[in-house]
């Protein structure tokens, strides 16, 4: 009896394990449990076979401990899935988290699992749950989330204001320009709010929220333009939307309210009316014509006025022809218009012709195209025309002014030159002869006893001598004396001294005849000289500047004289001219040497040739700077200097071209190259030609 109740139980048992195991597989998901021992090791001890469908894993191999459901788990979601179930564990609460694993084929899924925690007396925690693939729900929700990030970024992106309200005209949204708009950080702030809650007047809140109802009751939506003054006063020209918001029943649930910002239009349409105002009252001639045909479209007030036409007179059958002569008809034509084309732009002084006297009225004509919006081709041409009869009439009347001042001018500067360099070579030769002569006097004075002081120095060395052969052994204070001036070196030395003496003199002598050659006192009329001399005689004066000094290197001059006859010329006004170029040929070396830009030896060139019968030329060269090739054509200018303030009048070389073109009906010119120096080139003619 015993051993068949048994098998009753065991029937019944095995039965009801069947239903179990039946109802565990038929569920959605996998069952489980496992237990988590002491030193924190897992195992399976039952798992449904459901486990195939979400793990991809057989449950034989979970039982067998192949696979562990943890090791499954996405390595990003481990540290929040122990957390939970750590707390799950202490607490005995139930742990339920949503997290991703990733199956041995490498799929991945979504799961919810949830279990319960029971402490067992060896201390490990036995654990009963149901693990269920919410892959589809959470793909579902993604989708559904990326949609309302799309809405919500579409709706911010938008320039429009929107707002959404309830049936009782409270606020349930809007996106971020609406939020600005009233002042709010976010648009979450706005909801439960009202008009009356927001920055609106009392008014202005009172007729939106009698807007909103008018708009809800009547199922009809509401367009108009709203204008609103901004906290600085100025002005926001609002187009507003009102629509019935309905639910998906088509019952009306609230408004939704769409506004825009066409201040800048708005604006933009004052402006144009104010521009076409001052285009139709401005007293310049404005019009529009066809860039293909020129037929004449528009015309204002202006160009009516100037042209003879009356207010009520049609422009409709016009051509730009009729306003213009046949003349700058083929400049427009074959210039202006083709520019016009190209640059989109062009100008130019023109005539327009008037269509009732015929009369030419000369214009300033600026013209521009204007783009067909749909091609972006040049259709029109617009002009702006200006009468500039006035401005003409005042232009010719200042160029003849200003052409009798400059002639007033240069006739003052030469006036005040010819003044300037008479005035100068008479103080200078003056100067120069009075300095000659103080100096000759007394040169010749020393000059001329020196050959008795040669002859007496002699005369009282021999008597010495004499003293020196009779009387060898002098008195004692007589020797004193013969040692203390040392007799022998003064007896020796003496004649070299009376011959530097005489070097000296005869040096200041020929420094006198240059003096004298170089000023011409004597020689004021028109002379036939020797060129050489005066070049000669002003090298001289200039000797001082040519040697070295602490800043500068001994200038070397070349000479390089041709056969020449004597000259019929000015002497001294000649020797001005070689002592401007000169001067201006050492200070051009002296500026290259100061300024690093001369790495070879400072040198002055001076040639003088016969061009033939009639002419003879100098040349004076130098290696220094050079000009540069604009200022060329200056350099004769009266007043004009490439020196520093203090260091030049700008007049050497304006008298200096006087002297030789006006004086002696010669030429003066100037080649030069920069960084390779400069040669003025003398000409002038031997014997001056006498006119009665």
């Amino acid at each position: 009896m015993d051993v068949f109740r048994s098998q009753q139980e065991l029937a019944k048992l095995q039965a009801s394990e069947s239903r179990f195991q039946k109802l565990a597989n038929n569920l959605p998901g996998m069952i489980i449990q496992f237990c988590t021992a002491v030193d924190g090791s897992t195992s399976t001890l039952y798992v449904s076979s459901g486990c195939v469908a979400i793990c991809d894993v057989s449950a034989e191999d979970f039982l067998s401990g192949v696979k562990n459901f943890a090791d499954l788990e996405h390595p990003d979601d481990r540290p929040r899935i122990r957390q939970a179930e750590s707390y799950a564990s202490e607490k005995l609460t139930i742990f339920k988290e949503e997290f991703r694993i990733v199956t041995p084929s490498g799929n991945l899924r979504w799961v919810q699992g949830t279990s319960q925690p029971e402490r067992q007396a060896d201390g490990s925690t036995v654990w009963d749950g149901i693990i269920l693939d919410i892959t589809d729900r959470k793909q579902t929700e993604q989708e559904l989330q990326q949609s309302q990030q799309f809405l919500r970024l579409l709706l911010d992106n938008i320039p429009q204001l929107v707002f959404w309200k309830d049936r009782e005209s409270n606020f349930m949204g809007c996106n971020t320009n609406g939020a600005k708009f009233v002042g709010l950080e976010s648009p979450d702030m706005i909801i439960g709010q009202t008009d009356y809650t927001l920055p609106f007047t009392v008014e202005s809140a009172a007729q939106n929220v009698e807007r909103d109802r008018r708009v809800m009751d009547s199922g009809q939506s509401d367009l108009h333009i709203m204008i609103h003054q901004r906290s600085d006063g100025s002005m926001l020209w609002l187009d507003t939307c009102k629509t019935p918001l309905r639910d998906l029943d088509g019952n009306v649930i609230g408004v939704l309210v769409t506004l825009e910002d066409v201040s800048d239009r708005k604006m933009a349409e004052i402006e144009v009316q104010k521009l076409a105002s001052v285009v139709e009252n401005t007293t310049d001639f404005i019009g529009i014509a066809n860039i293909d045909d020129g037929q004449v479209l528009y015309l204002n007030a202006g160009g009516r006025q100037l042209m003879g036409l009356g207010s009520i007179d049609t422009v409709e059958n016009m051509h730009i022809s009729d306003f213009h002569s046949r003349e700058d008809m083929a400049k427009i034509q074959e210039t202006l218009i083709p520019h016009l084309r190209q640059h989109g732009y062009a100008s130019a002084e023109l005539h327009l012709q008037h269509l009732i006297t015929q009369v030419q009225i000369p214009v300033e004509w600026n013209i521009f195209t204007i783009k067909d919006p749909n091609t972006g081709q040049p259709s029109y041409i617009a002009a702006i025309i200006r009468d500039i009869s006035d401005r003409k009439r005042t232009e010719a009347e200042l160029n003849q002014r200003t052409v009798e001042l400059e002639q007033t001018l240069k006739e003052l500067q030469y006036t005040q030159t010819q003044m300037v360099q008479s005035e100068k070579m008479s103080g200078l030769g003056q100067l120069v002869a009075g300095v000659a002569h103080e100096i000759n006097n007394p040169v010749n004075f020393i000059y001329g006893n020196l050959t008795h002081a040669n002859s007496y120095a002699k005369d009282l060395r021999g008597l010495l001598e004499l003293y020196q052969k009779h009387y060898p052994t002098p008195h004692a204070e007589i020797q004193k004396q013969i040692e203390a001036i040392e007799l022998d070196f003064l007896l020796e030395d003496m004649p070299n001294l009376l011959a530097s003496m005489q070097v000296g003199a005869e040096r200041i002598q020929k420094i006198v005849v240059s003096l004298r050659t170089f000023s011409r006192m004597d020689e004021a009329d028109m002379k036939s000289v020797n060129i050489h001399d005066g070049i000669d005689s002003t090298l001289m004066i200039l000797q001082h500047r040519l040697k070295s000094t602490s800043t500068s290197s001994t200038i070397e001059i070349i000479k390089d004289y041709g056969k020449l006859p004597l000259v019929e010329c000015y002497a001294g006004q000649l020797n001005q001219v070689f002592m401007n170029l000169l001067s201006n040929a050492i200070d051009a070396l002296e500026e290259s040497i100061e300024n690093g830009q001369i790495h070879i030896s400072p040198t002055i060139k001076i040639s003088t040739t016969l061009i033939n019968d009639k002419e003879m030329m100098i040349q004076i060269s130098d290696n220094g700077i050079g000009i540069p090739e604009e200022i060329l054509h200056k350099l004769f200018d009266p007043f004009f200097t490439t020196k520093p303030v203090g260091k030049g009048t700008g007049m050497g070389l304006s008298i200096s071209y006087q002297i030789v073109v006006d004086k002696h009906s010669g030429k003066l010119e100037c080649v030069s190259e920069v960084g390779k120096g400069s040669t003025f080139n003398v000409t002038i003619p031997i014997q001056q030609q006498i006119t009665i």
